[in-house]
This record gives structure tokens, sequence and C-alpha cells, in this order.
């Protein structure tokens, strides 16, 4: 019934060299304009959804850049100078304006360009200006750069333009966060559509896959690009797996909260999309989970992958070694933790049918160790919470059935080791 996709779950992560500019030492939070305004907004838009992240509780659940993508840009560079303009239009008292006012909310202000001749909507891009607009970037106080590479005509230039911008940003006055949106160059003409083996070195985020769309199905497009790459994202680079759709509107609840889940178990960056004037609670209630995203946050710096799989696709088992902290109101000074080096975990069952099913999670299958025979025969006893429901589910042995779980829903739960025994078979 289950195909084990991989055990290597205790294995240190730290195999690349990730980059070394203080910043994404966890998974990066904050929100982004696209879903909502695509191209029609005006700094006022900004300044109001500014307000929206402190007033909601999304400042205070992580979520604390707020970045403007494509759109900003005024038609053309300067002519003397070959400086970026913005829209004086959109922006009449200017970016630097607009940063200060993101400041003065205890925000960090993130801004889009792209590595081509053009942006994706046309508008001027970063090509042979790299140093320069790094520059300007730095003189407006920005925190966090997305760079697509859209009308980036030659494949080995895509990749190049990424170093150079780091570079550029490396040698600035400020610190920048640099998120890599490389879905560009997920293509099959050569070995430059694997961005997680070069990015980390240059890079504190990089796209993994395409665009994703506010459908079940894309959701699980990404989840599956994630498996196996996890090595990858350390502190210093994460794999992004995209803006977040939750709350967008064309999904269940069940759908939005298994995609944080994911999100979250992955160790991909949290990047909210959805409309903050008109959230309700529900969705609230996902992207401010403090138990979900504190495994997303988890200090151990590890990035959960898939290790079960059904045979026939019914279901998913992922899970990330956590750090103890995180379960230490599980802890017990009467049991003894044995056995496993790594005896805490977070855990994702997924349902990716249509109609609720049960999910059994066998604990061997993520604690022990069959490669021989002639082993002893352990028994697992774990103590194990539920994130969503907020709950203490009690001990376990051996196995535990998540029970009733809904269509392209999920169950999430914290996972202790409180002790395990042998016996021969």
């Amino acid at each position: 019934m289950l195909f084990l996709v991989s055990l290597l779950l205790f294995i240190n992560p730290f195999l690349i060299s990730s980059l070394n500019n203080g910043l994404a030492l966890t998974p990066p939070m904050g929100w982004s304009t696209w879903n909502v305004f695509h191209c029609e907004y005006t700094e006022v838009d900004i300044m109001e959804m500014a307000d929206m992240l402190v007033t909601s509780g999304m400042l205070s659940a992580g979520y604390k850049y707020l970045n403007i993508d494509d759109c900003w840009e005024a038609s053309e560079r300067d002519p003397i100078s070959g400086m970026l303009k913005y829209n004086e239009t959109k922006f009449p008292h200017g970016i630097l304006a607009l940063a200060d006012y993101i400041h003065s909310k205890g925000l960090l202000f993130g801004i889009y360009s792209s590595s081509g001749e053009k942006t994706c909507k046309k508008y001027p891009g970063s090509w042979q200006h790299e140093f320069l607009d790094a520059a300007l970037f730095s003189s407006w106080n920005i925190d966090f750069l997305k760079l697509d590479c859209c009308f980036q005509d030659n494949i080995k230039d895509r990749a190049t333009a990424y170093i150079t911008w780091s570079k550029a940003l490396s040698i600035q006055n400020r610190s920048i966060l640099f998120s890599c949106d490389t879905d560009e160059l997920l293509l099959n003409e050569n070995n430059l559509e694997f961005p997680f083996q070069w990015a980390p070195e240059y890079c504190n985020m990089a796209r993994i896959w395409g665009d994703i769309d506010d459908e079940w199905e894309s959701t699980l497009r990404i989840s599956d690009r994630a498996t196996n790459i996890y090595y990858a994202s350390q502190p210093g680079y994460w794999n992004d797996l995209d803006i977040l759709t939750v709350g967008l509107g064309k999904q269940t609840i069940d759908e939005y909260t298994a995609q944080f889940s994911l999100w979250a178990i992955i160790s991909s960056p949290l990047i909210a999309g959805n409309d903050l004037r008109i959230m309700k609670k529900e969705i609230a209630n996902i992207l401010t989970n403090k138990e979900v995203i504190a495994i997303n946050q988890d200090k151990l710096c590890r990035s959960g992958n898939m290790f079960q799989r059904a045979f026939d696709g019914s279901y998913e088992i992922w899970a990330k070694p956590i750090h103890y902290e995180n379960m230490s109101h599980f802890y017990d000074q009467n049991r003894t933790l044995s056995f496993s080096p790594l005896p805490f975990h977070a855990v994702v069952l997924l349902n990716q049918l249509n109609v609720t099913i049960n999910i059994t999670f066998e604990f061997n299958q993520l604690f022990g160790n069959n490669l021989s025979p002639h082993q002893p025969t352990p028994t697992w006893t774990v103590f194990i919470r539920d994130l969503w429901l907020h709950q203490d589910l009690g001990e376990f042995v051996d196995t535990w059935t998540a029970i009733n779980v809904s269509a392209h829903g999920v169950r999430m739960i914290t996972v202790l080791l409180r002790n395990t025994t042998h016996s021969h078979s």
C-alpha cells in the first residue's frame, strides 16, 4: 500500500553553501501586492495594506515584509543618468517616502525588478544596470528584492544575471534580502532548470517551479516538485514554493489549510497574497496559526520531505525534524527518550482524494531503520499534538490513524518519541 520515498530525514542537510548575508535565517514571511492589485495600485493602496498588516495581526504573527511587485516603474529610464524611475502618478511622494511609511509601521519594504531587458509587464528591466539599480534600491531603503527574469533571451545569461545581482547587492551599505524568481529558468534545455542546485550560494530564496494558481492541482504540482530537494534549504537560503493563494477565493478552506500546512513543513517562505481588507476570520485563522508558523520558523532550520506515498496516490505523509523546545510542553522527566537522535517531528498527513478517508501513520516508517532483517523489532511509543485543533491527542504505540481526513485536507501533528523498546522477532 505504501511507497517509501525517502529515508534521509536524519541526514544533515547542510551539504551546500548558502548566501551569507545574515538574512533569511528562517524562511521569510511577508505579503505581496500581485494577486490583489496586479498593476493597479498606488502609494495610497500600499499604505493601506501596511496598516492592515498591523491591525489584522499578520505582523505580530511574523509577516514583516510588504513587497510591491511589477508596475511601480516609469515607462523609461532617465535618459541622462540611466537610472530607473518610479511612476510619479502612482507615487507622487516617491518610493523613499513610501519606504519610510512602511518602516514606521514596524514592517520591511520589498521591491521588484527583472534581470532581463524588460520586466514581465514590459517596464525597464535591469540587464546591464545591476550595480546601478542595486545602489538605487539601497538609497530607497529597500529591504527585499524580488528579481524576475523576463525578456532575458540568452539562456545562460538568465543564471549569470542572478550571480551578478547577488554581487551588486553584497557591496551596498544596506542588507537586502535577495529573492530569485527563477521560474523562467525551469526549462528542459540544460541543467539551469535546477536553481536549487546553484542558487543557494547567491540567493536567499529561489523558486523551484512555475507560477502558482488558485487551484488544488497547482498546490499538488508544486509540492510534488519539492520532494527530495529539502537538502538545499538552510539558514540563508530556502526553496520557494511561490506566493500563498490562501484566501483568494477559488478553493475550499480544507484546501487552503492543506497548502499552508505543506508550505510550513517544507520550510517555504510564507508570502501571503490575499486581500487583507476583506480577509475573513477563517482565512486569518489559517494564516496566523502560531503553532503551524512555529514549524515553518523552527530554529533547527530543517526542511521537511515526503516519506510515504500510497501506491494508489490517495495520500502522502510528510515529516520535518524540529527543535525540542517546540515540543517542551510534552516533555516528561519521568519518561525516557531513547534510540532516535531526533525524536521531535512535525508531520502532515495529506488526503489527495475528493472523498474523506482515514490515514494510518506507522511510526517505524519515520523513526525505524529496517534495512537489516536481523535487527530487533522495536515498539515505538509517541506523544501526538494536533496543530489545527490545538489539542494534545495523547500517547500512541506503533501507529496512529487520522480519522475522516476531509477531501483535499490534512491533519498536521507534532510527534514526540517517548520511548522505544526492542524485542527479537
